[in-house]
């Protein structure tokens, strides 16, 4: 009996070693880390951190008005390709009511250029009329550009 343990044990020792070589060797998931953008468009000033993924963003977003108001929120989305789409959820300044936006941007190199559209409501929810493109002009829009 003491015999057929040992076979036992030297035929489970190669496959015991084999698991905890590849359970050692993996590694954690990649997080993505926040990017901090600023943009300015006239007088007013917009500063957002953003966590993108490869189907995935989130993040905060405030921007500052010249007459010293401000919008102040969530933005969340999808990306695809290039573009992130998804919603800004925000409350305005002096208002306790929170609202809901669409919100996109064009990812041009490290640069994220916010743009805009004709919105459409469909049950109450915002979103972008596919019937309109959307304006990235520059000199329009908001360009967030990466801080360090």
């Amino acid at each position: 009996m003491f015999v057929r343990f040992k076979i036992y044990t030297k035929s489970f020792l190669p496959l015991i070693f084999f698991i905890l070589l590849f359970a050692c060797n993996r590694t954690a998931p990649k997080k993505n880390t926040p990017v901090k953008y600023l943009a300015y468009l006239n007088a007013d000033t917009a500063i957002a951190t953003i966590e993108a993924s490869k189907a995935l963003f989130k993040g905060v977003l405030e921007i500052r008005y010249k007459n010293g108001y401000k919008d102040s929120g969530n933005v969340k989305g999808f990306v695809k390709g290039d573009t992130l789409m998804g919603e800004y959820h925000f409350q305005k300044y002096w208002f306790p009511v929170w609202k809901r936006n669409p919100i996109i941007f064009l990812r041009k190199g490290d640069r994220l250029i916010m743009g805009k559209g004709t919105v459409r409501y469909t049950m109450g929810i915002p979103h972008y009329d596919n019937r309109y493109p959307i304006d990235y002009t520059e000199r329009n829009n908001f360009i967030f550009i990466p801080q360090k």
